[in-house]
């Protein structure tokens, strides 16, 4: 039921009726970073799965946890800014579906709070497709800046998710996470 009404909320806050009002208060890139983690599968389970790992581990890790991807995010966007090239972004996207996919299936803090560290470089390609794809009618910083906050909102959402669901669900988004990410490497 929980679950239900939290979904109810979200797709309430992303609703046409947010466009309805005409006198122009809502800023287009303020929209358009909001709307944008949520309109691709790969960003949208990531960001989930950051949570969800999050969760599991408890304590400092569920703020600790999202606070680290984000940052890592921001500095892939900063890559970008900076005009670092950056090979693979797509393929590293990918496999990271993957990474996150199998740990989220790892039981072992300790185990999990390790790999966690170690494949959290994977949001430095994130956060660098995520600045390639500012509209160029967009204000850049309001653009990024909602778009980080809206990558928060999912990630604890994915940790709300996390903790309020069982093992089946577990496995069940694990399984979503890897096939998604080896469907996208096959098409890389």
């Amino acid at each position: 039921m929980r679950i239900k009404n939290g979904l109810i909320a979200t797709l309430c806050l992303v609703s046409p009726s947010l466009y309805a009002h005409t006198g122009g208060h809502i800023d287009h890139s303020l929209i358009s970073g909001l709307l944008h983690p949520l309109t691709g599968i790969d960003h949208l389970l990531v960001l989930m799965a950051v949570g969800w790992i999050a969760a599991k581990q408890g304590g400092k890790a569920v703020l600790t946890f999202p606070a680290i991807f984000l940052a890592l995010m921001a500095s892939g966007a900063l890559f970008n800014v900076y005009a670092v090239q950056i090979p693979f972004v797509e393929a590293f996207i990918a496999l990271s579906l993957v990474a996150f996919g199998l740990l989220v299936t790892i039981n072992q803090k300790q185990r999990a709070k390790i790999l966690f560290l170690g494949v959290s470089f994977f949001a430095v390609f994130h956060g660098y497709a995520h600045a390639a794809e500012i509209p160029t009618d967009s204000s850049a910083l309001m653009y990024f800046s909602s778009l980080m906050l809206m990558s928060l909102v999912i990630c604890l959402s994915g940790g709300l998710l996390g903790l309020s669901t069982g093992k089946r669900m577990n496995h069940l988004f694990s399984l979503a996470c890897l096939s998604s990410g080896l469907y996208y490497l096959a098409a890389v």
